[in-house]
């Protein structure tokens, strides 16, 4: 549901708030996880129009899960033997073409390459996405195409990659990897619910009962999601790239991220905002310079 949807729906969550925090909080939760339709200008179409034709040369797989199916995309390494496979998570309204950009230069440095379309992105099945159900989802592309050498993730992507390797979700074991770059990466869950609870207009019943989905779908308290203290628990050596001018996610997170210990390295990027970010030169080159280094 889009943010202009929202705030037309605002005057009625918080009459609801009032008197069925329960029901109010639980509606809330499934817009929340209901990602909107986003129109591209035309640059953006041109740009993804390319990035779609790369996408049409790699082997077209779809993988089941116990919620529905995911779309994956597959490179093969352009040099033999591989070093690895390479797993791409793109971000909240993204789609496995958002992630075009690193696959030549992974392939032509000797790295298989995955990417994916998230549940409800893209040509993969389903309406809604939250953390755990993208988990779910990527145990099996794991089956299928892993292990995993690295894995690349941007915004929410890089925090479900985050989630993947630590094990944040019960019932799915950590998936670790040697190296791990998140782009424009959110740290905290907790402060996203909170900010969107206050930006419905939620009352604190209401909250309450938004939050406790994430333990009803995860089996873990909606704490357990952050960043730094999942890094800090893998110990899994991560870059975090980041620009400070970004306006969807704030720089300060990437530096909390850059808190969890001296296996995670912060590199600013100024002047690429959100999502220019993916596409940029000097984003691709620091992250596949990243990766081959983890290999020798």
């Amino acid at each position: 549901m889009s943010y202009e949807a929202l705030k037309v729906l605002r005057p009625f969550v918080k009459i609801g708030s009032a008197i069925a925090p329960r029901l109010t909080g639980n509606l809330a939760f499934k817009a929340f996880c209901r990602p909107p339709h986003v129109e591209m200008d035309e640059t953006q179409k041109k740009l993804m129009s390319r990035a779609e034709a790369r996408l049409a040369h790699g082997e077209r797989q779809r993988v089941s899960f116990a919620q529905g199916d995911i779309q994956t995309y597959r490179f093969a390494a352009q040099t033999s033997p591989s070093k690895g496979v390479i797993l791409l998570i793109h971000g909240w309204t993204g789609r496995a073409a958002f992630m075009a950009a690193f696959v030549d230069p992974l392939t032509q440095s000797g790295f298989d390459v995955v990417a994916v379309d998230l549940p409800a992105h893209g040509a993969s099945s389903g309406r809604t996405l939250h953390i755990p159900l993208a988990v779910e989802a990527l145990h099996s592309v794991n089956m299928r195409h892993g292990p995993f050498y690295g894995i690349i993730g941007h915004s929410f992507g890089a925090a479900v990659a985050t989630c993947l390797i630590a094990g944040a979700v019960k019932h799915y074991p950590e998936l670790p990897v040697n190296r791990l770059a998140l782009v424009a990466a959110p740290n905290s869950l907790p402060m996203l619910f909170h900010w969107f609870g206050r930006f419905l207009g939620l009352s604190e019943k209401a909250q309450g009962w938004f939050n406790a989905n994430v333990l009803r779908l995860s089996g873990r308290e909606l704490s357990t999601f952050i960043g730094e203290a999942l890094l800090k628990h893998t110990q899994t050596k991560t870059l975090a790239l980041h620009a400070p001018d970004d306006k969807e996610v704030a720089f300060s997170e990437a530096e909390a991220l850059a808190r969890a210990g001296d296996h995670v390295s912060l590199l600013s990027l100024p002047g690429l905002g959100h999502r220019r970010i993916l596409y940029a030169p000097q984003t691709v080159e620091a992250v596949r310079n990243f990766m081959i280094a983890g290999s020798s």
